[in-house]
């Protein structure tokens, strides 16, 4: 799936819908950064809403270029609802630390993410073997793997 504004420039463009609301100055647009957090994380979940009940799904993805491919199989919800062309948010999360304070009040956490507002993008649902995740998530094996059945 695409955003609407990914042209192949440094930084994505800001948007009404993109932009960061509170503390802006804590956000970056950054093609790159985004793109090392999205390498480093194994986990995405998949916000979108059906009949207006609301559904966020924990799932694998990988990402090749510009597309980000969610694991899932085609009879899922998921994929069904995406496959319509709804609205969806994507999050990957990093933790990186816990901050411990004296008081609970001022314990935080030290995290990296990135958030995809989009819709599925307009050619079909491409149906792929495994490979993407599978080097995602243990680098090679993709190449070793054999193929989902068809």
């Amino acid at each position: 799936m695409t955003s609407p504004s990914t042209t192949q420039t440094d930084s994505l463009t800001i948007t009404q819908r993109s932009q960061i609301k509170r503390l802006p100055q804590r956000g970056d647009y950054d093609r790159a950064l985004i793109y090392q957090i999205l390498d480093e994380g194994l986990v995405c979940h998949v916000g979108f809403a059906v009949d207006a009940q609301p559904f966020v799904i924990p799932t694998a993805y990988g990402r090749v270029g510009d597309r980000l491919y969610i694991h899932g199989s085609p009879a899922s919800r998921m994929l069904r609802t995406l496959k319509e062309g709804v609205d969806v948010c994507v999050t990957v999360t990093l933790l990186d630390g816990l901050v411990l304070a004296r008081s609970a009040f001022h314990h935080s956490m030290n995290y990296r993410s990135v958030v995809i507002l989009a819709k599925r993008s307009s050619s079909k649902l491409q149906r792929k073997n495994g490979g993407i995740e599978s080097s995602h998530r243990a680098h090679g094996s993709g190449a070793v793997v054999r193929s989902a059945p068809s």
